[in-house]
């Protein structure tokens, strides 16, 4: 199974991947939201926080790993096919130890308590992570299957949901609603996959794989020290409902950044190919191209965010989850500090195999954002708004650390502090006075933020142009809108 599309038609397939998981989410996430309320949604997120803790073990890097190594062997089918064999057989193993150990956890801690019934339903979400290949599909570049294949999935979801989630106590039918949506989608992937790629099991060597799969473990589930911690703090110490404040802003920023990521998450494939055969100048072009295109859209959309915030909790969620307001405002500034640590992490450390060194960059902020949450605790400080604010504090001191590491030790060539990617933030903070003069003569929230969407985009896009943006220049090229000269 070797690839077949350009990256740019990677991209689209991503892109229109991510808009329509972000449409989905953005259509049902305040339908649940409204009916079941923050208590019980709270509820709910805070089970999902503990699953995510045993998930991040069930799935032992194999994604990450998987995706770098396939990337690396794709054109030569016996490899895949024993590199394929072996991760899904330290994969069915991984997830089966975790569930036999969860299942215990959950029986023995939580029988008793109201989140029980919610965390039986995410064990079964563990047992369908077996079947999880979506890696295998995405090394492979297979993004017109993956996308139209959610598309198919997600909208038979959206039907169910909203015929069994009607009233507060249907939270339970909703967590399950998300536990089946897993299951068929993996599912479907593995069938797939299994019609191209034969299992091959002679001469399997799984001991090699434990090693990087070990450091992968750790490094990709920077959210066990960050975002997860923070949920898991919440629902402890401040209560299930500040849990349902929170998430609900940390929803609506992934959503938004994990579209912005399609750029990134479509180029480590490719990436890892570039280097191994083309070498070290090719992959340094292709990164800052990367990099530059991700930061043009990256730094306007998260200033966006920031100046409606209100706005768009308001509409979407009501006024019952006003507390998310200011959790969303800093949300939007996490996401600039996280979009990079993935741009850094995921196309450079993974890519020249240097899982351990980012592991150990990832442990020690990790550590320092644990304290800082401690300090709060005993301060009786500790609520959604100064959870994620410490969280961002340390993320974006992870990112300095790992682009001093990476320019003074590994010697890679890439530049995020040039004056062509300054500038994007510079244009994007014109959007908080202009919003802030539109909210003057508009009072309806859905107005202000079409016409701030509207306004800024098109300010943005001038200057650009004006100022013949590269990146600009060269979509337009693509899209055979002006001539190369």
């Amino acid at each position: 199974m070797t690839s077949k599309n350009s990256i740019t038609k990677n991209i689209f397939y991503k892109s229109l991947l991510t808009i329509f998981n972000m449409i989905i989410p953005l259509i049902i996430g305040p339908y649940a939201s409204r009916i079941i309320g923050p208590t019980y949604m709270g509820r709910v997120y805070f089970s999902e926080s503990i699953y995510t803790y045993f998930l991040i073990f069930a799935t032992f890097g194999i994604y990450n790993y998987g995706l770098r190594e396939i990337s690396r062997i794709r054109d030569d089918k016996e490899k895949s096919s024993k590199l394929f064999s072996s991760l899904f057989v330290i994969g069915m193993l991984s997830n089966l130890l975790v569930i036999i150990v969860y299942l215990l956890f959950v029986f023995i801690k939580f029988s008793n308590q109201p989140q029980f019934l919610v965390l039986l339903i995410y064990g079964f979400t563990l047992f369908s992570n077996v079947f999880y290949v979506e890696w295998m599909c995405e090394a492979t570049e297979s993004y017109r299957f993956i996308t139209i294949k959610t598309i198919i999935i997600r909208s038979i979801y959206v039907i169910f949901l909203l015929i069994l989630v009607r009233n507060p106590t249907d939270y339970i039918k909703y967590a399950a609603l998300n536990s089946l949506l897993t299951f068929i989608n993996y599912l479907a992937s593995f069938i797939y996959i299994k019609k191209g790629i034969s299992f091959n099991f002679s001469e399997l060597d799984l001991k090699k794989h434990l090693k990087p799969l070990f450091i992968i473990v750790i490094m990709s589930n920077a959210s066990i020290l960050f975002t997860q911690l923070d949920k898991i703090l919440l629902g402890s110490y401040a209560g299930e409902t500040s849990v349902g404040y929170y998430n609900t802003s940390q929803m609506l920023g992934s959503m938004i950044n994990y579209l912005l990521l399609s750029i990134v998450l479509v180029s480590i494939p490719r990436l890892s190919n570039v280097l191994a055969s083309q070498g070290r100048d090719a992959y340094e072009y292709l990164l800052n191209k990367i990099a530059r295109t991700y930061l043009l859209l990256l730094l306007p959309t998260s200033i966006g965010v920031l100046v409606l915030s209100k706005e768009i909790i308001l509409l979407l969620f009501g006024i019952k989850f006003a507390q998310s307001i200011p959790v969303l405002q800093v949300f939007s500034i996490y996401m600039i500090a996280t979009g990079l640590d993935y741009l850094l992490v995921n196309s450079i450390f993974y890519v020249h195999r240097r899982e351990k060194l980012a592991m150990l960059l990832v442990a020690l902020l990790g550590l320092l954002n644990f304290i800082l949450k401690v300090i709060l605790i005993k301060l009786n400080l500790l609520d959604h708004v100064s959870a994620i604010f410490t969280t961002t504090i340390s993320t974006w001191i992870l990112v300095i650390a790992e682009y001093t590491v990476i320019k003074l030790k590994l010697k890679v060539k890439v530049s995020l502090l040039t004056f062509d990617k300054f500038k994007y933030l510079v244009i994007s903070l014109l959007f908080i006075p202009i919003t802030l003069i539109i909210k003057l003569y508009l009072h309806k929230f859905i107005l202000i933020i079409l016409a701030s969407i509207i306004i800024n985009a098109s300010l943005y896009g001038v200057i650009l142009l004006l100022t013949k943006d590269e990146v600009v220049l060269d979509i337009l090229i693509k899209l055979k809108l002006i001539k190369h000269n």
